[in-house]
């Protein structure tokens, strides 16, 4: 990932009870070249140590691509939960996760 323009840290709890620090990366969008002169970018995003490699969210703009990856980042906390794991702040507080949901996507 070349330069990170969103970061944070958590605290991931297995539903084994295991703990690690979970650090989320979003990198700077990028254009990708073709030679039908089609847009696309791309924006790298980071999970770690949860996935080790994820790969980069592609979009028509590179809002769309920042968006994507973010929305990725997501999603994945989501499944973690949802299989029994528990999102915390380094403060121990829970995560809340619902906060960072996009518009009506998310609505339970």
């Amino acid at each position: 990932m070349t330069k990170t323009i969103a970061r944070t840290k958590l605290i991931g709890v297995r539903a084994d009870g295991e703990r690690q620090e979970i650090e989320i990366k979003i990198g700077t969008p990028y254009k990708i070249e073709h030679e039908d002169n089609l847009e696309e970018w791309a924006c790298p995003v980071s999970l770690e140590p949860l996935y080790k490699k994820l790969h980069d969210a592609h979009g028509s703009d590179s809002f769309q691509a920042m968006c994507l990856a973010a929305s990725l980042v997501i999603d994945l906390l989501a499944a973690f939960r949802e299989n029994g794991g528990r999102i915390l702040m380094e403060s121990g507080d829970e995560f809340p996760l619902e906060a960072y949901w996009f518009g009506h996507a998310k609505n339970t």
